[in-house]
């Protein structure tokens, strides 16, 4: 099977061909790998991994450019920083906000924009940020300041309604659609900027944070004894509203996460997936959130709990990866402590796991997924026997051809030994074939 990349036009549109029978091949596999849907239909096919043979792919978007121990993300099966890039309201094009009520900044409002400069803008930061027109990464536009609906602009965002009715009443007195006024600026900056950055760098996966939003996390909710998580009703349909987005975005960068609830964190990818699935298009849009490493209320890093609740749940819940995100860069010898002791195990585990499970179940061509949502079923490895004396220490070679043999014996299917090159990375010795048999089971059992 062969897949088509995007061609670079103003609407790019992925797509694949294939003939009849080998849609219904690739079909039946991922019906009997990936989650039961709604009762609608089957599921639309994933969009193939933006990096091939990684069916869930953690980025690395943490400054650490000053640090002088510096790691490489590669050694824990993260992509490093080169292949992200995240634009702020100040770093892309004339973006309009206000740095507060008096202080506009690019005209403050989406009203006032003027496009061609705008776009003009844009072409310049990339060509700076991101000199190679055929990057291949992720390009996240983490446009925060101002939601493109009106009824979501609330608390600081209350600002930019103000400042709307107040223009509205200097050409238009007596005149009050501000609302729609509003609403189409924004729309028309955000779809103009996705149109051209999607333009300039064709090969990018490119989406706005923190779009979808679920508002499923307030003080009122999670204090609730049956808090579920559930994405309320009335934000879906708002969210439903969006389809214009949706349909200009070439992936959904949801978050970041800032609450450690595993419910908080399932109802947000859940509404995620959900929108994904609405563009019309052959492909679900690939959902890949935001996860930021260090918790703003203590400035502490993420625990190896929050990394399962964040991590764990994006890779077992069926996205396409995940984004490790600051905006600013932290203290050097605390990042390494945390990249090395917690962050780089556990990210090696899932993506190791991840892989296993899309080979062994999917023969490569898709990603596992629970079959119910609701179960703590994760893509991990379990731990190695610990007993002492049963432990026989054996090079990683012949396990990784016994490994591929156990394969070929399973599902009858030739896989390519470089395919898992990164499962001799593992930093878990394992004394006996039969353990790494153990893994893949247990990943079958929770995932098929």
């Amino acid at each position: 099977m062969e897949w088509k990349e995007p061609r670079p036009r103003p609407e790019p549109h992925p797509g694949t061909k294939r003939t009849q029978s080998s849609t219904v091949l690739l079909l039946l596999l991922l019906l009997a790998a990936f989650a039961r849907l709604s009762a609608a239909g089957p599921p639309k096919l994933a969009r193939p991994p933006l990096l091939s043979g990684q069916p869930f792919i953690i980025f690395w978007g943490v400054p650490d450019s000053s640090c002088s121990d510096r790691l490489d993300p590669r050694t824990f099966g993260m992509e490093r920083g080169s292949r992200v890039a995240v634009f702020y309201e100040d770093t892309l094009g004339n973006y309009p906000y206000f740095v507060d009520k008096d202080t506009p900044v690019n005209g403050g409002l989406p009203q006032h924009t003027r496009l061609n400069n705008h776009l003009q803008k844009i072409q310049q930061d990339l060509d700076a940020a991101l000199p190679t027109p055929r990057f291949l990464g992720l390009g996240v536009l983490r446009w925060s300041e101002w939601v493109p609906q009106w009824s979501r602009n609330r608390e600081r965002q209350e600002m930019y309604r103000e400042a709307s009715r107040n223009l509205m009443k200097t050409f238009f007195p007596g005149w009050t659609p501000e609302e729609m006024d509003f609403e189409a600026a924004a729309q028309s900056v955000i779809t103009e900027t996705l149109r051209e950055v999607r333009w300039l760098r064709p090969k990018a996966l490119w989406g706005i944070s923190p779009y979808p939003s679920c508002y499923n996390g307030d003080a009122t909710q999670t204090s609730l004894a049956n808090y579920t998580g559930m994405c309320p009703a009335s934000e879906m349909a708002l969210n439903d509203e969006l389809l214009w987005l949706w349909k200009r975005s070439s992936t959904k960068v949801r978050g970041p996460f800032v609450n450690d609830f595993k419910q908080y964190v399932n109802g947000q990818i859940k509404e995620a997936l959900r929108v994904s699935s609405l563009t019309g298009t052959e492909f679900d849009l690939p959902v890949l959130p935001l996860v930021k490493s260090i918790y703003i209320s203590t400035s502490s890093f993420l625990s190896q709990d929050d990394l399962v609740s964040t991590l764990g749940e994006s890779a077992a819940m069926g996205t396409a990866g995940v984004v490790i995100w600051e905006k600013s860069e932290p203290k050097s010898q605390d990042l390494t402590e945390f990249v090395t002791k917690v962050l780089g195990p556990y990210s090696l585990n899932v993506t190791t796991a991840t892989r296993l499970c899309s080979a062994s179940l999917c023969q490569g061509r898709g990603r596992c997924v629970r079959q119910n949502a609701e179960r703590s079923a994760y893509l991990h490895l379990p731990p190695p026997p610990t007993s002492p004396e049963k432990v026989r220490m054996r090079p990683f070679f012949p396990i990784i051809i016994k490994l591929q043999l156990f394969f070929i014996l399973r599902v009858n299917y030739n896989y390519v030994l470089t395919y898992y090159s990164l499962i001799t990375l593992i930093t878990i010795a394992e004394p006996e074939i039969n353990h790494l048999i153990k893994c893949i089971l247990s990943l079958v059992l929770a995932f098929c």
